[in-house]
């Protein structure tokens, strides 16, 4: 176990790092006309956005079209938020909960549409020989999650549903996925909240179980994002965008196994655990409707009674609901 425990505890390191290195760093293709005008897109590794952008089919319906992508990497959402708020980027993604603390921060942010729900692809998770069965049985227990991600939020409506008070827990944040694990395994809390594609890296090495994931109770999404010089002067351009992101995305679907390959070179680890989260997955984008913006509310509004959120905020305020955008694949 302590093998294992070493193991893993390298390989969250080795992807934190790796995602870590740069604020971000571009990547573009120098084969194209350099006098087409540039449209510059924010990723992270490892997600859709990594996986359209290495299948090429968005570099060149763009060209056709007479643009020349610029892909730039980011650690995380937040940072890439950053970057599309002063227009150093002109579209990219971000997390459900990267997306409510930027705007409660009084960024303006532009919701274009949604990836598909991924409920799965975030967990509570205890040592096999924990005592720990049900939500019911975390009542003094300490809990380990980052502070607003994903498991957060699955920790507070877990333990709002079954009637537990945030006092009746301890909740200790950790810095990343790296942290977590080691404070996992050298027992400083007894509940780890965590999140794809460490999860699956976990359950690959670490005998665990889970106590609850998020079916359910979280929708786990990702959205995507534009600028509003984008929507306004260039909404042929986002429509594009978002018709080849879904094309990759069924592609991603019928090719999981091969986007694990991809996504194993691009973030360093094993193919085993990424296709294990592949196959709790489906890939695809989806327009934003009164459904998708109510769920995100509810984060919000979690997070802020929670007093993570300096203020409250309208998630609908900063959708973009404009039909001409969205192109006839995505439903």
């Amino acid at each position: 176990m302590k093998k294992f425990s070493l193991f893993i505890v390298a390989a969250f390191t080795a992807i934190v790092l790796a995602a870590c290195g740069d604020t971000a760093s571009t990547d573009s293709n120098t084969s194209v006309d350099k006098d087409k005008e540039v449209i510059t897109i924010g990723y992270q590794k490892g997600n859709t956005l990594n996986i359209l952008k290495e299948h090429g089919n968005l570099d060149k319906a763009l060209s056709d079209a007479g643009y020349r992508v610029e892909w730039k990497v980011f650690p995380t959402g937040t940072v890439l938020l950053e970057a599309l708020n002063t227009d150093n980027i002109d579209f990219g993604h971000a997390s459900d909960g990267n997306a409510v603390f930027m705007q409660a921060g009084g960024h303006p942010l532009h919701y274009v549409a949604s990836e598909s729900p991924y409920p799965e692809g975030v967990a509570l998770i205890v040592k096999e020989d924990s005592s720990i069965q049900t939500v019911e049985d975390l009542k003094g227990k300490t809990i380990g999650v980052t502070q607003g991600g994903n498991q957060h939020y699955l920790l507070l409506v877990a333990l709002e549903k079954a009637g537990i008070a945030l006092d009746d827990v301890t909740i200790k944040f950790y810095k990343d996925a790296a942290e977590g694990l080691a404070a996992f395994t050298k027992g400083e809390f007894d509940v780890y909240g965590t999140w794809d594609p460490y999860l699956a890296i976990v359950e690959n090495k670490v005998n665990t179980r889970t106590v609850i994931n998020g079916k359910d109770l979280t929708e786990n999404r990702t959205f995507y994002f534009a600028t509003e010089k984008l929507l306004k002067e260039k909404p042929e351009v986002t429509k594009i965008i978002l018709e080849e992101l879904q094309k990759a995305d069924q592609w991603a679907n019928e090719n999981k196994d091969e986007v694990a390959k991809i996504l194993a070179s691009e973030l360093g680890l094993e193919e085993a655990p990424l296709q294990k989260a592949n196959e709790r997955r489906t890939f695809g984008v989806e327009k934003i409707n009164e459904d998708i913006i109510n769920s995100q509310q509810k984060l919000a509004d979690t997070f802020y009674a929670a007093e993570l959120l300096k203020k409250d905020i309208s998630i609908k305020d900063a959708v973009t609901m404009d039909d001409s955008i969205i192109p006839t694949n995505i439903k």
